[in-house]
């Protein structure tokens, strides 16, 4: 256990021994809903192999202690649910929680439909029309594989190389990097990564295809929207806003999809334009990165979620540090 894991496992259990979770809790009194976003459900030598950051996988373990612990001191809505009760001014049951997964990860189907159908639990997949049942990952995973195939001082060069500022960690320095990049000029950085050689192509298929999303939509998992590409949508014009949301949700329909009007968008990138045109192509409500609690008194097109990972819920303490939050 590294010191900054170390340091979190003792305050959540601070937090569990002194009442305060319990206490945190009761915030959940029916005027609000914790949504918990998951990314990824691997086993860790899976993570590995594949170079999944931290913060964007659980362990098939870890899951189903989640589930158990969400069974036992909360209660499991469907997302849509909670959005209709939310914009229709109805009361949510004390403890009210959500489930949902971005990305739309074949291990999702994998690892998570098993527990969430054993328990009976729903949730939401949030899937990217355009690559469902294709090869490879998105960019941020491409570029974590190939960074980490690196020895360090290789690694510190190529973020130089790239324009990465001088961080610690030069992945994560990349990354916060190319996010913040016009779309043409990340595309060059990426093609620039890839004629580089460096590190191996991830050409298995990673993500789920429509075979899959059916089964899990027959388990009770609604599958709604997140986005065709997984565009950052703060950088797209009007038309292409258009595009990537509104044939999002198209493909979905035709399927019998997006039942709801959901949206979770891509990177938790939003803003007043986005919002306003995510509401204008017909979705009922939009979901960021934002940590907090979904409440009435939350904008319908910019919904808190609380991120949940294996790094910082592996215990009963620090998943109940984390939801419904600790403020």
């Amino acid at each position: 256990m590294n010191l900054m894991r170390a340091l979190r496992w003792l305050r959540a259990q601070a937090f569990e021994v002194t009442g305060r979770n319990a206490r945190a809790r009761l915030r959940l009194d029916g005027s609000c809903s914790a949504v918990l976003m998951y990314h990824r459900v691997l086993p860790e030598p899976e993570a590995r192999r594949l170079a999944v950051e931290p913060g964007m996988f659980v362990t098939p373990e870890t899951f189903a202690r989640h589930c158990a612990w969400l069974e036992e001191y909360f209660r499991v809505l469907p997302l849509h649910e909670v959005v209709e009760r939310l914009g229709g001014g109805r009361p949510l049951p004390p403890g009210a929680c959500a489930i949902t997964f971005d990305d739309g990860w074949r291990d999702n189907h994998d690892h998570a439909l098993p527990e969430l159908r054993r328990r009976g639990l729903p949730a939401t997949v949030f899937v990217v029309t355009d690559r469902i049942g294709t090869e490879g990952a998105f960019w941020p995973d491409e570029v974590c594989l190939r960074i980490a195939s690196l020895e360090p001082s290789e690694r510190r060069r190529l973020a130089a190389e790239l324009g990465a500022p001088p961080y610690r960690n030069p992945l994560e320095a990349v990354l916060v990097h190319l996010k913040g990049q016009p779309e043409a000029d990340r595309q060059k950085a990426l093609e620039r990564l890839e004629a580089g050689g460096t590190g191996p192509d991830l050409r298995e298929r990673v993500l789920l295809d429509w075979d899959e999303l059916e089964r899990m939509a027959s388990d009770g998992v609604d599958v709604e929207s997140h986005g065709a590409t997984h565009a950052m949508l703060t950088g797209l014009c009007a038309d292409d806003l258009e595009r990537e949301l509104g044939s999002a949700r198209e493909k979905l329909r035709e399927r019998g999809h997006s039942r709801h009007g959901l949206l979770a968008y891509p990177f938790g990138s939003w803003d007043r334009r986005v919002a306003e045109a995510t509401a204008g192509l017909g979705y009922r409500a939009g979901f960021t990165g934002v940590p907090g609690l979904a409440s009435s008194s939350e904008e319908a097109m910019a919904l808190p979620r609380l991120a949940v990972h294996d790094d910082v819920s592996r215990t009963r303490a620090e998943f109940l540090f984390r939801i419904p939050g600790s403020a």
